[in-house]
C-alpha cells in the first residue's frame, strides 16, 4: 500500500513544467528625481552619472513634451553639450536580459540620433525625428558569465533639445517556478483516476 503515495507524488511532479520568470535587476522612470519636479543641468540622479555635458529633467509641466508621463531627461542639456547619462553598474550572471527603454522626439524642430550601449552587449544607434512619439524599444542580450556593466544613453550634438528617456529596465530571465503543462492536466486526472481504482482492489483484496 506505500506505493501509492510514492506513485501519486511522481505522476504530479511528472505533469510539472519550471515556467520562466522576469525578475527586474535595474529600473528607473525617474518621476522620483528631485522632488518630482523638473530642474536644467540636473546632476543628482539616484541611479545615474552625468559626465562630458548636461541633461535636463523635465516633465509634470515644467517643459512637458508628454503629459502623464511624469519626469522623464532630456538627453542635451542646456550648455550645448549633450551629457553622457551612465547608470550605476548593474551586475549580469550568466544567461539572457530584456532590456527596455522608451525614446522620443525632442518636440522642438530637429532630428536626434542616440547611442545605446550596455558593455560589450549592446551598441546600437537611434535617429529620432523632432515629433517622433515616445515609444518603448525592447532588446534581448545573453550574458556568457558574471559580469557587471553601465547602461549608456549618448545624444548626438549641443543645441539644448535632445532627444527624450524615459522608463528603463533591465530584467533577467529566471526558471524557477512549476506549473501544470496545459496538455498534461487531462493526463493527469486520468492517472489520479487509476490510481484510486487500483488502491480500491487492493482493499477488497485485503479484505477477501
Amino acid at each position: 500500500m506505500k506505493i501509492l503515495p510514492i506513485a501519486l507524488i511522481a505522476l504530479t511532479f511528472a505533469f510539472f513544467a519550471p515556467a520562466s520568470q522576469a525578475a527586474t535587476i535595474f529600473s528607473d522612470n525617474f518621476n522620483a528625481e528631485h522632488g518630482g519636479t523638473g530642474i536644467v543641468n540636473y546632476t543628482g540622479f539616484a541611479k545615474w552619472n552625468v559626465s562630458n555635458g548636461a541633461v535636463d529633467l523635465i516633465g509634470n509641466g515644467f517643459f512637458d513634451f508628454f503629459p502623464g508621463n511624469g519626469l522623464y531627461v532630456d538627453l542635451d542639456g542646456t550648455v550645448f553639450k549633450a551629457g553622457l547619462l551612465s547608470s550605476t553598474p548593474i551586475a549580469l550572471a550568466t544567461g539572457t536580459y530584456t532590456i527596455q527603454f522608451a525614446l522620443g522626439g525632442s518636440h522642438r524642430g530637429d532630428t536626434n540620433t542616440v547611442r545605446v550601449t550596455l558593455g560589450s552587449f549592446l551598441n546600437e544607434t537611434f535617429t529620432l525625428a523632432a515629433g517622433d512619439p515616445l515609444a518603448t524599444i525592447t532588446r534581448t542580450i545573453t550574458v556568457g558569465g558574471p559580469t557587471s556593466a553601465s547602461l549608456t544613453f549618448q545624444n548626438d550634438g549641443g543645441d539644448n533639445m535632445g532627444a527624450i528617456l524615459d522608463n528603463v529596465s533591465v530584467d533577467s530571465a529566471t526558471t524557477e517556478v512549476p506549473v501544470p503543462e496545459t496538455h498534461s492536466i487531462s493526463l493527469l486526472a486520468m492517472g489520479l483516476t487509476g490510481i484510486g481504482l487500483l488502491q480500491r482492489m487492493l482493499k477488497l483484496r485485503s479484505s477477501n
